[in-house]
C-alpha cells in the first residue's frame, strides 16, 4: 500500500499537479538572453542566480544578460543582430526602429502580444502597449516611465525669494521677461538663463521622431509642416533674441559643453528650462545644491508617440523562439519580484528597506553609490519600474503619481503612428547636419533670426525638407484613414 501511495505521489508530481510545483516537469528549461544598456555590476552573477531561481520556478527558463555601454551599445547591438548571435530581448530606441525593421533585426509581436501578453495589455492598457507599430508590424512594448511632456523654468529659490518673485504668475515666455529685467538690474553679471534649446524645450508640437515634419498645436493639427516656419516658433525665437541682446542670456550658450545643472551649481546662473515630472526637484536639487522651485510654461501636458515610444523592448529576429520570449516579457512587466532583483539586486545585501511600511528601499548600513555591490538602477529603461520598489527620496507614491500625470496628458491625433523613414533616410542625414549648423544658435538668442532663420529654412527645403514632409503626410493620412 505504501509503495502505492509513493508511486501515485510521483506521478502526480510529474504531471504538476500538486500546488507550489513545477508544471513544466517535462519539458527542458528554455534559455533567454536579454541585452541591457548599463553599467557592469560586481555581483551581477550572485543576482542572475536569484533571477534563475525565480524564472526557473515560474517560466522553466533560465535567464542571462548582455551588457551593453552607453557609448557603444549601438553597434554592439547590430553587430549582434546582424551576425545571428544568441539573443532573445534587446533595447530598440525610436531612432534605431525604423532601420531594425528594415533590416529584418527584429520579430513582428503584434500577434505574440495577444496570445502571450495579456498581462502587458492589461497592465499598461492595449494602446500603449502596442503603440511601437511602424505599418503594423509590432517592432517593440515601451518601458512603462513617465511619457508625458510637460516642460517648465526651474529657478534658484534664494534669487527667486530675494526679488520676491510671484512664481505663480508664470504661464508664458512672455511672462519671463520683467523677471528676468528685474533680477539682471541687481545681478548684472548673472546667467538669468542657460541651456542650448531654449525655444524648443517647451514643446508645442508633435515632433514624429525626429522633428523634420511636425503636427501643430500639441499634435491637434494633422497638417505636416516644417516647425521652423510655424508662428509659434518665429514668436519665441525673436523673445530669445530679445533676452540675449539685454544680457539675459549666458553668450556663449549655443557652444558651452557643461550642463544646465552643473552651470547653476557653479553659482552664477539663475534658471534653466526643463522637461518637469512629479518629484523632479529632488533630485534636481540633488545635483545642483540649491533649494530650486519651478513654474511651467505654455502649461499644456501632451502625449506624444515618440516620448511614449522613446525606448522600447523587441524580440530579436535571432531568438530560437519568440513565443518564449514573449512570455518572458510578459513576465517582466508583470513581476515585482523579477523587477527588483534585476534592477535592485538583493534584499538585505544590496538594499534594505528605508521605512516600516517597506514602500521605500535604500543601501544597507556602510553602503553607498561609491562601494555597492550591485545597484543597476536602470527603473527608466527596465520593462516595468511602476511594479519595483522606488528608491529613497521618492515618494511612496511616486509610480502613482507618474501614472496620473501620463493619463492626465493630451493625446497627440497622431498618438500610435510611428513613421517608417528608409524612404527618406538620406535628407534625414542631410537634414541633421543642416539642423546642427543652425538650430542652437538660434535657440539660445545667439543670432539675429531675421536673416539666420531664414538662411536655416533654405537649406532645409535644400537638404529635402519637403521630401520628408510629403512622405509623412502621406503616411500619415493613411494611418488616419484606419481609425
Amino acid at each position: 500500500m505504501k509503495k502505492l501511495l509513493s508511486l501515485l505521489l510521483v506521478t502526480v508530481l510529474a504531471l504538476g499537479l500538486v500546488p507550489g510545483f513545477s508544471a513544466f516537469a517535462q519539458e527542458d528549461p528554455y534559455h533567454i538572453t536579454m541585452a541591457y544598456i548599463g553599467n557592469e555590476q560586481p555581483e551581477m552573477n550572485k543576482v542572475l542566480a536569484a533571477i534563475n531561481e525565480l524564472t526557473l520556478k515560474e517560466l522553466n527558463m533560465t535567464f542571462d544578460v548582455i551588457q551593453l555601454g552607453f557609448g557603444d551599445y549601438e553597434q554592439k547591438e547590430q553587430l549582434m543582430l546582424a551576425g545571428g548571435d544568441e539573443l532573445d530581448i534587446l533595447p530598440v530606441f525610436y531612432i534605431n526602429a525604423s532601420s531594425f525593421v528594415t533590416n529584418g533585426f527584429l520579430v513582428d509581436m503584434a500577434d505574440l502580444i495577444q496570445e502571450h501578453g495579456t498581462g502587458i495589455i492589461e497592465s499598461m492598457g492595449e494602446d500603449i502597449a502596442t503603440g511601437g507599430a511602424i505599418n503594423g508590424f509590432l517592432y517593440g512594448i515601451p518601458a512603462n516611465k513617465e511619457s508625458a511632456s510637460l516642460s517648465g523654468i526651474v529657478m534658484r529659490k534664494d534669487i527667486v525669494d530675494k526679488y520676491e518673485i510671484d512664481v505663480d504668475s508664470i504661464k508664458t515666455y512672455e511672462d519671463l521677461t520683467p523677471i528676468f529685467e528685474k533680477i539682471h538690474a541687481g545681478e548684472p553679471t548673472m546667467n538669468l538663463l542657460v541651456g542650448i534649446n531654449i525655444v524648443t524645450q517647451v514643446e508645442s508640437w508633435d515632433v514624429m521622431y525626429d522633428g523634420f515634419g511636425v503636427l501643430d498645436n500639441g499634435g491637434q493639427d494633422t497638417t505636416v509642416v516644417n516647425m521652423y516656419e510655424t508662428e509659434e516658433y518665429l514668436r519665441r525665437v525673436n523673445l530669445v533674441r530679445d533676452w540675449y541682446e539685454a544680457g539675459y542670456i549666458m553668450l556663449d550658450a549655443a557652444t558651452t559643453t557643461e550642463s544646465n545643472q552643473n552651470l547653476l551649481k557653479a553659482g552664477n546662473t539663475f534658471a534653466y528650462l526643463s522637461p518637469i515630472k512629479p518629484d523632479f526637484l529632488i533630485q534636481e536639487e540633488k545635483t545642483t545644491g540649491y533649494e530650486l522651485v519651478t513654474a511651467y510654461v505654455e502649461n499644456v501636458s501632451n502625449l506624444y508617440s515618440y516620448s511614449v515610444n522613446f525606448f522600447n523592448w523587441g524580440i530579436a529576429s535571432n531568438s530560437k523562439d519568440p513565443a518564449k520570449a514573449m512570455q518572458f516579457l510578459n513576465f517582466a512587466y508583470t513581476n515585482s519580484e523579477f523587477m527588483n532583483l534585476i534592477n535592485w539586486g538583493i534584499e538585505g545585501e544590496h538594499y534594505v528597506f528605508a521605512n516600516d511600511e517597506k514602500t521605500i528601499i535604500k543601501f544597507p548600513e556602510g553602503i553607498d553609490a561609491t562601494n555597492n555591490a550591485y545597484n543597476l538602477n536602470i527603473g527608466w529603461e527596465l520593462p516595468n519600474q511602476f511594479i519595483a520598489y522606488p528608491w529613497e527620496g521618492n515618494a511612496s507614491d511616486i509610480w502613482e503619481r507618474y501614472q496620473a500625470f501620463n493619463n492626465e496628458a493630451q493625446k497627440s491625433k497622431a498618438f500610435g503612428f510611428i513613421y517608417e523613414s528608409s524612404a527618406v533616410s538620406n535628407e534625414l542625414v542631410a537634414l541633421k547636419n543642416v539642423e546642427g549648423q543652425y538650430k542652437k544658435t538660434l535657440e539660445t538668442g545667439s543670432v539675429d533670426p531675421d536673416t539666420v532663420l531664414a538662411q536655416f529654412n533654405d537649406a532645409l527645403y535644400a537638404a529635402g525638407l519637403q521630401k520628408v514632409i510629403d512622405e509623412k503626410q502621406a503616411q500619415l493620412d493613411a494611418w488616419l484613414a484606419t481609425k
